[in-house]
């Protein structure tokens, strides 16, 4: 069966977007079916739109009525004049005007059988449907020429869109490639609504991932919090073991494993045969024969039984601990402007991806003196990430507001057992006791608060005491300090 225009139009930009994007779609399969999926969306809308936006929808609508209206001889004249009418309308319409003297000519003759009703002739039925004829081989032609034009049109706009999109993919592809990231995750943030603005700046911050290594080493540390905990335990389990075993087989005379006394002559011992070699002893074998009390070799064979026998045995079971939720608060005020707001910015766009990826909840709070947050669900794309972290920077820092409201989320069921980052220079008030209190509580429940420190100076001590992990990350040199194992090594050199 021949393909329709729209399916023939679809296989062309398959073809052409897979020889042109092969790569792209060979590595990423979030990309492949993403294309599939834009494609099938495509058809159903280009055949939807075939039918319900031909500009001469009203006058197919006329023809079609005139077709079940004159059927007959018996028609009204003037529904006739009428139907001539509509059809030089259409002419109009599509600027090929007809000849109107012809078509009224067609119906002029006739004789009428009343005053209301007239019969044509023969040859009048005739006209009807050479009008009608005339009429549908236009109309044909026309809507032909303007489907053509409409899928060339929208197959055009198909091929702009598809071509923006991979085209970005595959210049991107390396950077994502580099952090770890499928190509398909810019596919899953952006829902189709990226601005060339939202486009350029995610692609500056992931060139600024992927060129500085102290950034990247930072980021494969915090994309790994809670992925290597594993948890063992003892389970006692029920197995099935396949074992084979030996036991007699009575039937077979195979080995000799006893005497015993019988009257199997084959079987007898040499002794006993010996009785016969006199006649007087002769006699008592012939008792001994009678009673089956010659002494015999006894004789048996060995079968192997295979069998399943069911034990219990203890083994140890590691189970690697689900990917939890993560909340994410990033410090907005006018001290990390500049260079430190770059790379919260990065950070903050590369593990909100990396839980877009691994399908863990995202919490991202944005805070200086106070907070706006944003969760990342299933219908929240990378615009409305880019537009959170486009915030300006301004006023002091209070990280308490940010803190408080973490602590309420993680009373959610959701985020019952989040993993909280905080990225900020650090520079702020000490935290109320409330706060502290409620953050050693938190952890007995499992949540895990960590904190990455942006700049080249340590936090106070007052700050140190309530985060599981501590970073430092100075973007002068692009290294990176864990505080938790620094302050260990300093008190071993006390120590000693």
């Amino acid at each position: 069966m021949p393909l329709s225009p729209v399916d023939s139009a679809s296989q062309e930009v398959s073809a052409a977007i897979g020889a042109s994007y092969a790569s792209v779609l060979d590595a990423s399969p979030a990309v492949r079916r993403h294309v599939s999926e834009q494609m099938v969306e495509w058809e159903r809308a280009t055949k939807s739109a075939l039918g319900a936006e031909f500009p001469l929808l009203s006058h197919e609508r006329k023809l079609l009525h005139w077709q079940t209206e004159l059927h007959s001889l018996d028609v009204p004249k003037s529904d006739l004049d009428q139907a001539v009418d509509d059809y030089l309308s259409f002419s109009r319409a599509i600027g090929r005007p007809a000849n109107e003297s012809f078509w009224r000519g067609q119906f002029g003759t006739g004789k009428h059988r009343t005053a209301s009703r007239w019969k044509p002739a023969e040859e009048t039925f005739i006209g009807a449907r050479l009008l009608l004829a005339e009429w549908r081989k236009q109309l044909d032609g026309v809507r032909a020429e303007w489907e053509l034009q409409e899928i060339a049109s929208r197959r055009a706009a198909l091929m702009e869109q598809l071509d923006r999109l991979l085209e970005l993919l595959q210049k991107l592809r390396d950077q994502l490639h580099e952090l770890g990231l499928d190509t398909g995750i810019l596919l899953d943030l952006s829902k189709g609504s990226l601005t060339p603005q939202n486009i350029e700046q995610f692609k500056r911050w992931a060139t600024y991932l992927a060129e500085d290594k102290g950034i990247r080493s930072l980021c494969d540390l915090l994309g790994k919090m809670r992925q290597i905990d594993l948890s063992e335990r003892i389970e006692r389990v029920a197995s099935v073991v396949p074992t084979s075993i030996h036991v007699p087989d009575i039937s077979s005379r195979e080995e000799i494993v006893g005497i015993r006394l019988g009257r199997d002559i084959e079987h007898v011992l040499p002794s006993e045969l010996a009785l016969l070699a006199d006649p007087d002893t002769a006699l008592l074998f012939d008792l001994k024969y009678v009673e089956s009390g010659l002494m015999c070799f006894d004789m048996q064979g060995i079968q192997r039984i295979h069998r399943h026998v069911e034990t219990e045995e203890e083994r140890r079971i590691q189970e690697a601990e689900q990917h939890g939720p993560m909340m994410i608060c990033v410090d907005t005020s006018g001290s990390m402007n500049g260079t430190p707001e770059t790379v919260a910015k990065a950070v903050t766009l590369f593990l909100a991806a990396k839980s877009r990826e691994q399908k863990r909840p995202c919490y991202l709070i944005n805070f200086s003196t106070g907070i706006d947050v944003l969760e990342l669900g299933a219908d929240v794309g990378l615009e409305a990430v880019l537009r959170f972290l486009q915030m300006s920077f301004h006023g002091g820092t209070d990280v308490a507001p940010a803190l408080e409201h973490a602590l309420d989320k993680m009373e959610e069921e959701a985020y019952r057992n989040a993993d909280l980052l905080v990225i900020s220079d650090f520079i702020m008030s000490a935290l109320p006791e409330r706060t502290l209190a409620r953050i050693d509580g938190r952890r007995g429940h499992g949540n895990r608060f960590h904190s990455l420190v942006v700049g080249d100076c340590y936090m106070t001590q007052r700050l140190k005491s309530f985060f599981d992990n501590e970073w430092v990350y100075d973007p002068r040199y692009a290294r990176i300090h864990e505080l938790v194992s620094f302050q260990q090594d300093m008190n071993c050199k006390g120590q000693v």
